[in-house]
């Protein structure tokens, strides 16, 4: 009886050298499993779709994943189509911007790979999310839709990375917790209570004021917090980085004028509010923000509310929402209408005037009610 052919592939991969150009190792046995080799000495992995067409060197045509000890072993013994989770998805906080790593990390340590750590990323099933998701949520809500976020993000990277099949994420169905609303729509009257209390306190704490004045642009905290005056054009602030990446501001004129009256250096690499660089400071943004909404009775204000008074009140003025996306700098319009909050007042004058439209369109204006006539009083003589 002939001997079971074994793979040659885990000890080219303990083997493996780096050139003085990258190239790549196949597995005869494991359809699609490469490694690639880079010249610094990195080493990366890919489980590469047969049905996908590879780059034009040769290479996979998904992102790779970093090569450890453990993922080399897990992956050329036994099952050689399993791949571990924690194994499998080293790199995915890789792609997450800067600002969302810390987030990540804490849902992957506390809350997923307690439960996913030691399964394969393929055996994952959606009745072992729904038992995991009802456990993660009796505490923390919220923080298990997060979680949930990460992890539904991270199925659908495996399946563009080969390690699952295709329309195949477990989470896709699954209703996730309903949200709490924490943001407080400012009106017209509360934003004019904002602005008294500003101005009684502009000598006081005048970076403060300013940055909550430019909140108000739709910037987020860190966008206003975090400018340089290097980021400053004429009628324009260009952030380099963001949240969902470059982009651009429009300046008014009253938030250009605010810019202008900063005091300080306007060396380019020196902070528009360099006062408010660290939490322990005196002048913070938050303890300001303390006082000015105990001052204006607005309880439980933030300064992310402003970015979500800019997006209500561009909307209520008229503008379309794409045009508000794009000012906000969200990737999806979906995003933004959960933003716009709308006053009361204006969803009856909208309603109002919607009636009064299709009234015209149907001609169904009501006739004026014909006069009775009166009734004649006969008196006795």
């Amino acid at each position: 009886m002939a001997d079971k052919p074994t793979s040659t592939f885990p000890r080219r991969v303990r083997t493996a050298r780096p050139r003085s150009k990258r190239y790549y190792i196949r597995d005869a046995m494991v359809t699609g499993l490469i490694l690639c080799v880079f010249p610094s000495g990195t080493r990366t992995i890919a489980r590469h779709s047969p049905d996908r067409p590879g780059t034009a060197n040769g290479g996979p045509a998904m992102p790779r994943v970093k090569l450890t000890a453990g993922l080399a072993r897990d992956s050329t013994a036994g099952d050689k189509d399993t791949i571990l989770f924690n194994k499998g998805l080293p790199g995915f906080g890789l792609r997450i911007h800067p600002s969302g790593r810390k987030t990540v990390r804490i849902c992957l340590k506390a809350r997923i790979s307690p439960t996913f750590g030691t399964m394969a990323l393929d055996r994952v099933g959606p009745e072992d999310v729904s038992v995991w998701f009802d456990a993660v949520s009796r505490g923390k809500p919220g923080a298990a839709n997060r979680a949930f976020e990460t992890l539904r993000s991270m199925m659908f990277r495996a399946e563009g990375w080969g390690f699952r099949e295709r329309g195949t994420n477990p989470l896709v169905g699954i209703t996730k917790n309903p949200r709490r609303v924490v943001a407080r729509f400012l009106d017209k009257d509360k934003l004019v209570r904002l602005g008294k209390t500003l101005n009684a306190h502009e000598l006081r704490w005048p970076e403060a004021v300013a940055a909550i004045r430019l909140a108000l642009t739709g910037c987020r905290r860190g966008e206003v917090l975090d400018l340089r005056w290097r980021d400053i054009r004429k009628n324009m602030i260009v952030l380099p980085d963001s949240k969902t990446g470059p982009r651009s501001v429009p300046l008014g004129k009253s938030a250009r004028a605010i810019v202008d009256a900063l005091p300080g250096p306007r060396r380019k690499d020196a902070f528009l509010f360099p006062k408010n660089a660290g939490r322990r400071s005196p002048y913070n943004i938050d303890a300001c923000l303390h006082t000015f909404r105990a001052d204006s009775n607005l309880g439980g204000l933030r300064l992310h509310d402003l970015r979500h008074a800019a997006a209500s009140h561009a909307v209520m003025s008229g503008e379309i929402l794409p045009l508000v996306s794009k000012l906000l700098g969200h990737r999806r319009h979906e995003t933004t209408a959960g933003y716009a909050h709308l006053a009361d007042a204006h969803l009856v004058e909208t309603a109002e005037k919607l009636g009064r439209l299709i009234a015209d369109a149907m001609n169904l204006h009501p006739a004026s009610p014909p006069s009775r006539p009166r009734a004649r009083r006969e008196y006795g003589r």
